[in-house]
């Protein structure tokens, strides 16, 4: 993906010489409900593994919990395979799934001339030059 980018730049530059001095991309923000997310669910995959390495009795130093195990870890305990699955694959992928956004927006001057997010669709390199064009950018010789 970069190394498209790295060649759009160097054509907008050939195509529209003088007309910018910089040319920037970056990722498309995701929203900020998935970094607390995926803290999250490190912090249960850490304790997953805390479980299955010490076994039933970190239940008892853990407060809420001196009677014994709850019912949901000897489900766990009873289906490792897919404890394992949903903790390490599924979960994970379902966050990530939130924080790619897909956006792939062209702005000029912070005006918006270009949005996947609004078309559905990636842009062609003639889209782009005539979009360029509409806003105001002239072509080189």
């Amino acid at each position: 993906m970069k190394a498209n980018f790295l060649r759009l730049r160097e054509l907008l530059r050939t195509e529209f010489p003088g007309e910018w001095s910089e040319i920037s991309g970056d990722n498309y923000p995701a929203p900020e409900w998935t970094n607390l997310a995926a803290t999250v669910i490190s912090i249960l995959q850490m304790l997953v593994i805390l479980v299955v390495l010490t076994g039933d009795a970190v239940w008892n130093y853990i407060p809420g919990f001196r009677s014994g195990p709850p019912e949901f870890y000897y489900k766990m305990k009873d289906n490792p395979a897919l404890t394992f699955m949903i903790v390490f694959l599924v979960i994970p992928s379902y966050v990530q799934s939130f924080a790619n956004t897909g956006a792939f927006e062209i702005f000029l001057d912070n005006k918006l001339i270009f949005s996947k997010l609004e078309t559905g669709r990636m842009p062609n390199v003639g889209e782009i030059m005539a979009a360029l064009e509409k806003s105001g950018l002239q072509r080189g010789s």
